[in-house]
């Protein structure tokens, strides 16, 4: 083999193996944004479409009012999947349900992408005790429910373009979160 053909089989070799690499997987779209005020100033953390348990950065640390925001809008013929995001607070060594957030897209012009909206469901515990039902989550005797503060409106599915919400007994920890 002459210096050409050497160069020319090291180059098909090179290229060979960089095709068989696996190449880099797409990152997930950002669905909604979580955000809260330290110090003054607005915080933001991104929440993927990762189905995984995700401990948040300020795992710990309550905050009076939280928001979500629209993630990135999504450029696509059909409407992208829904999805559900479980948002955990830690108690002890154990992880409670906090409130289920319920994703879905919607158009917001004929021809533009389909931007996430949100729906916040509480998980309400309850037990029946001398035949009348008792919230089981409690603080100092007070049922600790969500209380929706946002002044957006939601459209005719219910779903909200954003929200802000906290807890009616005090600060409002959001520990993790799972998408699903």
């Amino acid at each position: 083999m002459n210096g050409s053909a050497r160069r020319t089989a090291a180059f098909v070799m090179r290229l060979l193996l960089l095709l068989a690499l696996p190449l880099p997987a797409a990152a997930e779209p950002v669905i909604m944004i979580l955000e809260h005020r330290q110090a003054g100033e607005r915080v933001q953390t991104p929440i993927e479409a990762i189905p995984d348990l995700v401990t948040s950065p300020y795992a710990g640390k309550g905050q009076l009012k939280w928001a979500i925001l629209p993630g990135e809008p999504i450029d696509s013929k059909a409407r992208p999947a829904d999805r559900v995001v479980h948002l955990l607070r830690q108690i002890g060594l154990q992880r409670n349900l906090l409130a289920t957030v319920k994703v879905r897209y919607f158009k917001g012009r004929q021809d533009g992408p389909w931007i996430p909206h949100f729906q916040l469901n509480q998980e309400a515990l309850v037990a029946r005790v001398n035949g009348r039902w008792r919230p089981l989550t409690r603080v100092r005797g007070v049922a600790t429910l969500i209380v929706l503060t946002s002044s957006t409106l939601p459209n005719a599915e219910g779903y909200y373009p954003s929200l802000e919400f906290g807890l009616t007994t005090g600060l409002t920890n959001i520990d993790a979160w799972l998408v699903r």
